[in-house]
């Protein structure tokens, strides 16, 4: 086996030549144009920076929603095992995005923000990235559902069971009628917000039952890189019946049947992409 490049082979005495042929790996992919064994440069991130990561992917989850107070600094530096101070620069940073903000609380540290109005170009302008994340959760979140459906306990499936509930309170509070358009849009927001979490909870659940942390942490990455725009979440929920797909999904776990519950999921993101795809066609 020829030797890593930079590294001298150990079958070599040190002063012994070494052809080129035995110290380069062979180039399998000149043809295809792939380097397959580049280097890519390393780059470690500050703990602070880990911190912000973790709190505004949970943020973009749904699982803090907007009005929702996060744990204490001294709860989040004991729960990551961080200092305060750590955290402290962490949050600051998410203020800075507008994110969070600052308030003196015994109940909890800052508070999220409702997040910023994004233009629909500007989620036009991310089709691509939308399209392509969906493809990789059809092939993570289809395995975390075959593989659940055989490891499922009945605590699993009354928590399941919630997040439908509750998603299908959340669709219904959208359709109702307000006194008066600021509390409509109130409400709104507050029912989207909902569904999100909601919708997230149920797609982590079935990712973490399998109990395989590289796969959950996986899925976990993907729906947080699936970040929209709530109102075009709203819109895009509206063209599926969400609650019903997941009802489907569920219903094949509890009994059990893997490849029933694979193929429940792949059809629920399979029509969330289309959804998306003619929401976001330019």
């Amino acid at each position: 086996m020829s030797s890593l490049p930079g590294r001298r082979s150990p079958a070599c005495p040190d002063n012994s030549p070494v052809s080129q042929e035995t110290t380069d790996p062979p180039d399998q992919t000149a043809d295809s144009g792939l380097d397959l064994a580049r280097f890519d440069r390393l780059n470690t991130s500050p703990a602070w920076q880990v911190v912000a990561e973790s709190l505004r992917r949970k943020i973009a989850l749904g699982l803090y929603r907007p009005g929702d107070l996060l744990p204490s600094e001294r709860q989040l530096a004991e729960g990551m095992g961080v200092s305060r101070i750590t955290v402290r620069e962490a949050l600051r940073v998410l203020q800075g995005e507008q994110l969070i903000e600052k308030r003196r609380s015994n109940a909890g540290g800052a508070q999220v923000r409702a997040p910023r109005s994004h233009p629909d170009a500007e989620a036009r302008r991310e089709r691509a990235r939308f399209l392509h994340t969906i493809d990789c959760r059809m092939a993570n979140e289809c395995l975390a559902a075959r593989l659940a459906a055989g490891v499922r306990t009945q605590a699993h499936l009354d928590a399941l069971e919630e997040t439908i509930v509750a998603m299908d309170v959340a669709s219904r509070t959208l359709e109702e009628g307000h006194d008066s358009e600021e509390d409509a849009e109130a409400a709104r927001q507050a029912a989207v917000a909902e569904f999100r979490r909601q919708d997230s909870v149920f797609h982590l659940t079935i990712a973490a039952i399998p109990a395989n942390p590289y796969l959950f942490r996986t899925v976990e990455w993907l729906r947080s890189e699936f970040f929209m725009p709530l109102d075009l979440l709203h819109r895009s929920r509206n063209m599926q019946d969400s609650v019903g797909e997941h009802r489907a999904i569920l219903d094949a776990i509890r009994r059990g049947d893997g490849r029933t519950a694979q193929a429940a999921m792949q059809r629920h993101l399979e029509s969330t992409k289309l959804s998306l795809d003619e929401l976001l066609k330019p």
